[in-house]
């Protein structure tokens, strides 16, 4: 549980009886004295910057612009005047620093509210100029159509109907070229198929011739053999005029194949020069249509062109007519059309820049929480010096940078901190818990319990609040001497998610 949204604050209030900064325990007495006159010479430097800011703010929500742009740059320049005087590179000063940003961040603001209500109008009432820049016009007009003319009057090359006439032409021819290769191809694929038919035939028949040859050699070679050995040459004889006549079928089927390989080799040279003649065909085709579709475009935009150009002059016959009641509003309506352009892309770079100073700013809000978490103080305080210099008004800055003040013994400056936070929304809720800790660290329980009373109203079931007040009412005896009431807060706190609390308990005496 984090009691005012600081982890172990309330723990060392309860345990310290005398309210010494957390830091006298580190850096002896003499260091927190020192920083207590350091932070007291602080407030009293900002006391008139102060007072100038509060009065800047007040005729800013009176609506009184420059009254509060006055007030603010006085409040700055005074501020600049304490950092040449002063060594204002302490964390003391952090304070100043951040009046500082929040003078300059107001000002910034209030300079765009009274550019954007400020009236540029301007009354334009010599036309004379206009009258004559129109008259001119119209004379250059009046040569471009005599020169028109005259070109119109020269042979000219040929329109792009006539060459989307053309165009056309060469499509059907070469959707005829393209249909005669098409039937040449069919037919020597025709022929190409039979041949390889024919080619597989005379192969089985090879094979097969081939097959007889070697069963005849090895009959002829058995017969031998044979014929060794009984002194017979008969069936030796026969034998080997079998083998030789089954050779002689062999070579007969393989002049069959061999021929019919050269036939189907040549029927498939005649088929690839058909297909490349059938490609570069329609490779002709399609240029011939692409050459169609891009006249046809020329044509259109032609077309689109001179119904413009039609439509342009009748509009101009017309204003003309008008021209001198409406020169006055058309140049007023170019100033504010160039205004409006000049607002919206100055919204649009505003736009891009607020969204990255979002980015921005929501890391520095997370990584401050990380050290927060942490226990970094020192890194800490370093980052929210250098993150509230560049978002003064940031509440979660604000928020922690009071923790970080409260938690060295610094109270006033808390509040102050704390006062700067809008007290709706998460940011405003831990501004105000952060509040009734620095009154229970003043030993002002009544004031801590008052804040605590009005975050437990808008949000009964905020355990912390519940934690924080049976806190603040062990420093009020007089309201609960038997600190019933604590133990009720507590154990609702507890109730309610928080985490429990040995040292809270063994207080309560509590099993």
């Amino acid at each position: 549980m984090k009691p005012f949204v600081v982890p172990g604050l309330l723990a060392l209030l309860l345990t310290v009886t005398l309210p010494v900064p957390l830091q006298a325990g580190l850096f002896g007495e003499s260091e927190a004295e020192k920083e207590a006159k350091v932070a007291k010479h602080v407030a009293d430097l900002l006391r008139e910057p102060n007072r100038l800011i509060a009065q800047a703010q007040t005729a800013a929500e009176a609506g009184d612009t420059e009254e509060a742009i006055r007030l603010f740059r006085q409040a700055q320049t005074r501020l600049e005047e304490i950092e040449e005087a002063e060594d204002t590179g302490s964390s003391a000063f952090a304070s100043l620093r951040l009046k500082k940003f929040h003078c300059i961040s107001s000002l910034d603001a209030l300079a765009l509210k009274r550019a954007e209500v400020q009236d540029n109008r301007q009354a334009v009432t010599d036309t004379s100029d206009l009258e004559a820049r129109l008259a001119e016009e119209r004379k250059a007009l009046a040569d471009k159509a005599a020169e028109a003319e005259k070109v119109a009057a020269l042979a000219r090359p040929p329109s792009l109907a006539d060459q989307l006439r053309d165009a056309q032409q060469r499509v059907m021819a070469a959707e005829a070229d393209v249909a005669r290769e098409r039937e040449t191809l069919a037919a020597l694929q025709t022929e190409f198929d039979q041949k390889v038919a024919a080619f597989t035939e005379a192969a089985k028949a090879h094979a097969a011739a081939d097959a007889d040859a070697f069963l005849a050699t090895q009959a002829a070679f058995k017969a031998k053999v044979a014929a060794a050995k009984n002194g017979t040459r008969a069936a030796a004889d026969e034998a080997l005029a079998k083998e030789a006549e089954a050779k002689a079928a062999r070579e007969a089927a393989k002049a069959v194949l061999d021929e019919m390989r050269t036939e189907r080799e040549q029927a498939g040279a005649r088929k690839q020069v058909s297909a490349e003649k059938l490609r570069k065909a329609e490779g002709a085709l399609k240029d011939a249509r692409q050459a169609v579709e891009v006249i046809e475009q020329a044509i259109a935009r032609e077309k689109a062109e001179a119904e413009a150009a039609a439509k342009a002059e009748q509009e101009r016959l017309e204003a003309e007519a008008l021209a001198r009641k409406q020169a006055q509003a058309a140049e007023i309506a170019r100033m504010r059309a160039a205004q409006a352009k000049q607002k919206a892309e100055a919204d649009a770079q505003a736009k891009a820049a607020a969204e990255a100073d979002a980015q921005a700013r929501a890391h520095a809000v997370a990584m401050c929480t990380e050290f927060w978490d942490n226990k970094l103080v020192d890194r800490l305080e370093e980052r929210l010096n250098e993150a509230l210099g560049q978002w003064p008004d940031e509440p979660d800055l604000l928020v922690l940078l009071a923790r970080l003040r409260l938690l060295q013994g610094r109270g006033d400056d808390a509040l102050e901190l704390v006062e700067a936070v809008p007290s709706t929304g998460a940011a405003g809720r831990k501004a105000r818990m952060v509040a009734a800790g620095v009154y229970l660290s003043k030993n002002l329980p009544m004031e801590a319990m008052k804040v605590l009373e009005a975050l437990m109203r808008e949000d009964p079931r905020d355990p912390d609040a519940c934690f924080n007040m049976a806190v603040t009412m062990m420093r009020l005896p007089a309201i609960d001497p038997k600190r019933d009431l604590a133990a009720k807060y507590y154990a609702r706190s507890v109730q309610l998610g928080g985490k429990r609390s040995l040292a809270m308990e063994q207080r309560l005496e509590m099993e």
